[in-house]
């Protein structure tokens, strides 16, 4: 019942993360890199969507490990879920990955993350795809940038990575292997 509680209210955060754009500005996004057009066409520069990102992100600083959440309240899950999502396309951008799978779940992580002890309680990911701010959450985030690269972290759940990642992950259906 709480599980179900906290995830309903977690997931109204979009009217949160949409509070920064702008209803005069429409983002268009390619596999070339975002453009914009804007009602108002005093600036001659193509902004970037990374520029729709918060300047900062004080609670996802304050976050080295799940058990840091325990001390928030529903607004500062909602706060922490819209730093999460940007840190997310932030790091995909730079080292590219698996992106929609991982936004698709950031609610969810926080929820998971809030509720259960891990790594005492073990969460499995169905699709490894979605581990991105899992991995974020677990003491991972200052090597995201390695994400995918030679020596850095893996793009999946790893168990010699973390013992956040209680199951080496694959592409799909891992919860039932």
């Amino acid at each position: 019942m709480f599980i179900t509680h906290v995830l309903m209210i977690l997931s109204s955060s979009n009217a949160l993360r949409m509070k920064n754009i702008h209803p005069s500005r429409t983002m268009y996004m390619s596999s070339v890199g975002a453009s914009s057009s804007s009602s108002s066409s005093s600036s001659s520069t193509t902004p970037d969507y990374l520029s729709l990102a918060p300047s900062s992100t004080p609670l996802l600083d304050s976050v080295k490990y799940p058990f840091d959440l325990k001390r928030m309240d529903i607004k500062q899950l909602k706060q922490l879920s819209h730093e999460l999502r940007w840190d997310t396309i932030k790091s995909v951008s730079k080292t590219g990955g698996h992106l929609g799978s991982s936004l698709g779940v950031v609610e969810l992580t926080v929820a998971l993350h809030y509720i259960f002890d891990a790594p005492e309680d073990k969460i499995i990911w169905d699709v490894a795809h979605q581990c991105y701010p899992h991995k974020i959450l677990t003491g991972r985030r200052d090597r995201m940038n390695s994400m995918r690269q030679l020596d850095g972290l893996a793009g999946f759940c790893n168990r010699g990575e973390s013992e956040y990642d209680c199951f080496g992950a694959g592409h799909s259906s891992t919860s039932i292997s």
